[in-house]
């Protein structure tokens, strides 16, 4: 009976299985039953590019996609946060990878090949996807495309979360900045080039009736100065006018530092060789300064003794011719007195002689001993001045060659610029390393922009010039912009609205005017995979800390 009572389960089971699933087709959309598109098979698979990575998640949709410069290359679904632990919006970058990781907020949960996204817990993650929104804010992937996404990915990648659907499109400005010229033979044609206009979408709409203002690049070599940089001697205090000079400057900023700290270590190792030896030579002319204190002091004692006994014999000279008369020894008898007392005098004065004699050529010898102690003395310190020299010296090498070593691993990764025009200030950062924050003007607008992410994909065809991407953020909802104001004033209501997210990107560029030394600086370290990121939002203090690219809620 158990048997069979497990049997009939069985088949009860399998039946309401198949129902399911026979309920589960025939409510399906239509767009489930489109056979998979190629882009969409490849999620098993790592696929490679050599332009930087943009990654666009869409939590309406679902949906995580992976862009290079040519397009989406691979997407996936997700399971963002469920009520109460909402996954936030904005702009992210990847802080920190790891594949094994363990929560420190849920209890030590398994976050298996972890893309870090914020320092407060936000992350790209493998775990369960079950078709709905389920995490405790983080963005789950199945395991198989985490682990892909994994190797594609590096610190620094662009990661985009939308509340909607976005996607990179093709966009061109002068007011996003430009590289270096290549070399001067390029930096001689930036004079020949036509007068840009400020927006162009790779899917333009010519119905758009709303004219956009041009503006004038903002960077510029002329063919004058590319020729006078060619021919001017390089000092490496001025800026370089090339990409081509960048390298050559910082490789020779490098090589220059390298030798200065080989020789301040040599100049280290030589004052230490003449320490030990000026110690040696001082302590010897020390050790024979002491003998001859030594062998002085019984000649000064002699001389001191003769002095007192030729002083003795002046007294009793001076008291016996003072007595005069009064004496009681007879005439022959005192002039035998006086005889004896002034021979007295005369010797004492003679041995007292004899002994400064002696004293005085003991001393001859002596001050020679003692400038020798004192050359000694005065070698020994200058030898320690030229150590503690020397160290300072290597001390400050090391210092320099390591800040140059530092700038050269920071060039290597992506610059980030941000401006927030509602804090009308602009920050710039390389990696997640702080390099300035300065005030901008920035025009006042009727209205909210949004946020808008700009990334340098590649050099275009001008090797001058950057291929650029835009990917909107966030962007105030349709029909609700100053933009849409501004045509309904016009009276061309009617006309369609085109590409919103280029539209309020291009309102928002035209806001500001980021300081010429400022964006020459940006464009000596331009390279694929720069970024700008406008906004009307400003950055929230609490996500922006040490270690941090820039963190953009929008949410």
């Amino acid at each position: 009976m158990r048997r069979l009572s497990k049997q009939l389960c069985r088949g009860k089971c399998h039946a309401v299985a198949a129902i399911g699933i026979a309920l589960a087709i025939v409510a399906a959309p239509v767009a489930i039953a489109k056979p998979r598109t190629p882009k969409a098979q490849e999620t098993a698979a790592a696929p490679r590019s050599n332009s930087p990575l943009i990654i666009v998640a869409s939590l309406r949709n679902q949906r995580l996609r992976v862009f290079d410069v040519d397009g989406e290359i691979t997407s996936s679904r997700i399971s963002s946060g469920r009520p109460g632990f909402a996954t936030p919006t904005g702009v992210f970058s990847i802080l920190e990878k790891k594949v094994q990781h363990r929560s420190n907020i849920y209890a030590g949960a398994e976050m298996p090949y972890m893309e870090r996204l914020t320092w407060s817990g936000i992350a790209l993650h493998a775990g369960v996807v079950p078709g709905y929104r389920a995490s405790h804010g983080c963005v789950r992937l199945p395991h198989s495309f985490a682990r892909t996404l994994y190797s594609m990915t590096k610190l620094g990648g662009r990661v985009v979360i939308t509340a909607t659907d976005a996607e990179p499109v093709a966009f061109s400005s002068p007011k996003l900045f430009k590289p270096l010229p290549l070399d001067d033979k390029t930096a001689m044609k930036l004079g020949s080039s036509g007068h840009p206009r400020v927006a162009v979408n790779d899917k333009p709409d010519d119905t758009t009736t709303d004219a956009l203002p041009d503006f004038p690049l903002l960077i510029g070599i002329s063919p004058a100065l590319a020729r006078a940089v060619a021919d001017m001697p390089r000092d490496p205090q001025r800026r370089p006018a090339t990409r081509v000079e960048v390298d050559q400057l910082m490789q020779e900023r490098i090589t220059r530092l390298q030798a200065t700290l080989k020789s301040a270590d040599a100049a280290q190792t030589a004052a230490l060789a003449k320490i030990d030896e000026s110690a040696k030579e001082f302590a010897q002319a020390e050790r024979q300064l002491q003998d001859a204190q030594r062998s002085g002091e019984p000649l000064r004692a002699a001389v001191k003794n003769a002095e007192l006994r030729q002083q003795d014999a002046i007294r009793a000279f001076s008291a016996f011719m003072s007595s005069g008369t009064g004496s009681s020894l007879t005439p022959d008898a005192m002039l035998d007195r006086e005889a004896d007392l002034e021979n007295a005098v005369l010797q004492a004065t003679r041995d007292a002689d004899d002994a400064r004699t002696n004293a005085a050529k003991t001393e001859w010898s002596f001050a020679e001993v003692q400038a020798r102690y004192s050359a000694a003395k005065a070698a020994r310190d200058n030898v320690s001045i030229a150590l503690r020299n020397a160290q300072t010296d290597l001390i400050s090498a090391k210092r320099e060659l390591a800040d140059a070593n530092n700038d050269v691993r920071l060039r290597s990764k992506s610059i980030s610029v941000f401006v927030s025009l509602r804090a009308q200030r602009l920050y710039v950062r390389q990696g997640t390393e702080p390099v300035l924050e300065a005030p901008i003007s920035v025009a006042p607008l009727p209205g909210p922009v949004g946020t808008h992410v700009f990334t340098a994909m590649r050099y275009g065809e001008d090797p001058n010039t950057f291929d650029w991407r835009l990917v909107s953020a966030q962007v105030p909802a349709a029909g609700k912009t100053f933009l849409d104001d501004v045509r309904k004033r016009r009276g061309d209501a009617a006309a369609p609205a085109g590409n919103l997210s280029v539209r309020m990107a291009t309102a928002a560029l035209s806001a500001f005017a980021i300081p010429d030394d400022i964006m020459s600086m940006i464009s000596e370290r331009a390279r694929p995979g720069a970024s700008l990121i406008v906004s009307d939002r400003e950055l929230p203090d609490h996500e922006n800390g040490s270690g941090t690219e820039f963190v953009v809620l929008t949410k």
